[in-house]
């Protein structure tokens, strides 16, 4: 056979060959109803699918993930108040989402708190909304949730950013400052909407700051047990307007922004 009769042959074969590689990689999306064992939904949960990136619920106790259709899925979900669910989901006959059910812990069994789970405090502040959209990819941050919290079970503020590749925490005359994206470059705190004053992140990169002496660490500014969330932008370009306003002309330096949630964590 000449040479040119093969190449026809294979160019001709190639053609006629189902494409599988893009089958292969193919992602459907699926949905997950997080819901308590009598079926009421469960808003806010912290859902992850595998090993996968976590997501969080919405109000409605729903999130939605992009992976391949299966017949059951390997779910993790947590929420504060209730034993975590660690399993296989599968779809309820005759329903298009995979089911997770939670088993209240003894001490949430008070209907008054399931009942007001939906407009929680930490819900009020914004917080959810803003997972919303960055899950929905508005803008970037990074959110740390109750449950994340409880799971880590940290005993001071700074802790909880030890290698965050946002946050780098860096001694600082034998205490833990905050810094942002260099060495005079300190992230803006927020404490439940108002700028935290007076700490040695406020010093760094500020001409005029006060004496160090006059100081403090954010350690001994805000205990990590009243700390209900916590959201962190790397830089000004990512930050919500609402937050903006609050944390006022610092944001001018650009070193990006936390802001800290306090109160109960249910």
């Amino acid at each position: 056979m000449r040479p040119s009769s093969a190449r026809s042959l294979l160019l001709a074969a190639a053609l006629a060959a189902p494409a599988l590689l893009p089958a292969q990689g193919s992602t459907d999306q699926v949905r997950i109803q997080v819901t308590d064992v009598r079926g009421n939904a469960i808003p806010f949960a912290v859902v992850q699918v595998g090993r996968g990136q976590s997501r969080i619920a919405d109000d409605s106790g729903r999130v939605t993930f992009n992976v391949k259709p299966a017949d059951s899925l390997n779910v993790t979900a947590r929420r504060i108040g209730f034993q975590p669910y660690e399993g296989w989901a599968k779809r309820p006959e005759g329903k298009d989402y995979f089911l997770a059910d939670l088993v209240p812990l003894p001490r949430a069994l008070d209907p008054v708190t399931i009942n007001g789970r939906r407009d929680t405090p930490l819900a009020r502040t914004g917080f959810y909304d803003r997972v919303e959209r960055i899950q929905r990819g508005a803008y970037t941050a990074r959110f740390i949730t109750p449950e994340d919290l409880e799971l880590r079970n940290p005993i001071r503020l700074t802790q909880v950013f030890a290698g965050d590749s946002y946050v780098k925490v860096t001694p600082n005359n034998g205490k833990q400052v905050l810094l942002g994206r260099g060495i005079m470059c300190a992230m803006t705190i927020l404490l439940d909407g108002q700028r935290v004053l007076g700490t040695y992140e406020e010093a760094v990169g500020n001409p005029n700051a006060p004496p160090v002496r006059t100081l403090a660490a954010i350690d001994d500014v805000i205990n990590i047990n009243s700390v209900a969330a916590i959201e962190v932008y790397a830089s000004n370009n990512s930050i919500p307007v609402e937050l903006q306003r609050a944390a006022g002309s610092r944001m001018s330096q650009g070193c990006g922004l936390i802001a800290i949630w306090t109160g109960s964590r249910r």
